[in-house]
């Protein structure tokens, strides 16, 4: 489903424990990050996603996160364009000195599950992109590595891109019942403005930030969340985004 943004969808999609975050216009420069964890490595093509308008209450807007995978394309949860009238990608990890946006021409929602892809109106060369595994499947052992611009313990606002470790354990549901990995936090855990954000094994996207188990985490750096899994839309994401 390709749209524009003027178009994008006609209602925001609400869904319990999902991971965006809302934020007045006067807290943009401090958008939200990971419950625990510690501050990722220098990460080009982990960007912030900024939309406005639409559903979304006049003055307000909301934060996802996601993963750059060509000059042209942005990887992102479904549930971060559902609703939107704009959107604007930043490339900086910080989130009090964002840079110059980059403004979204269209969006595109996946067949199967919470994920989307956004097309950046001009093109933007990055020195690597997200690696992705479109084969992957659930697993109920082994660890992986979340990131995002989310919020930190007690829903406090952070300054950058934040990376937590997390145990996989087993198959879950997202937000649009497509399969999903879930994970329980052992450094940190998902928060608002997560939504997006990669899960990666082995250096790897296998599945971007849907929702979590409980709607608020606080400050528990064990809270689960779940992870809608690249391969039940892999011949989408490739046929759209060219990868």
């Amino acid at each position: 489903m390709k749209k524009s943004i003027a178009t994008a969808f006609a209602a925001v999609v609400v869904v319990a424990g999902s991971l965006a975050a809302a934020a007045p216009a006067s807290a943009l420069t401090s958008s939200p990050q990971i419950v625990g964890g510690s501050t990722a490595p220098a990460t080009a093509w982990a960007v912030q996603l900024e939309a406005s308008g639409g559903s979304i209450p006049a003055g307000y807007v909301s934060n996802c996160t996601g993963e750059q995978i060509n000059a042209s394309w942005v990887l992102t949860a479904r549930h971060c364009i559902d609703g939107i009238g704009a959107m604007n990608v930043y490339h900086s990890n910080s989130t009090a000195n964002r840079g110059t946006p980059v403004a979204v021409d269209r969006v595109s929602a996946a067949p199967t599950g919470d994920i989307a892809l956004v097309h950046l109106r001009s093109t933007y060369a990055l020195s690597s992109y997200a690696s992705l595994d479109l084969g992957a499947t659930a697993k109920s052992s082994g660890t992986g590595t979340i990131e995002g611009y989310g919020l930190r313990a007690n829903a406090q606002q952070s300054t950058g891109l934040y990376q937590a470790s997390v145990s996989l354990t087993g198959a879950s549901t997202d937000a649009y019942s497509g399969t999903a990995q879930h994970v329980t936090g052992i450094s940190g855990a998902s928060n608002h403005g997560d939504s997006g954000g990669p899960l990666l094994v082995n250096g790897k996207v296998v599945g971007v930030c849907s929702t979590g188990d409980s709607a608020d985490p606080g400050a528990n750096t064990t809270a689960g969340s779940n992870y809608a899994l690249l391969a039940q839309s892999a011949s989408w994401i490739r046929s759209t985004a060219g990868v």
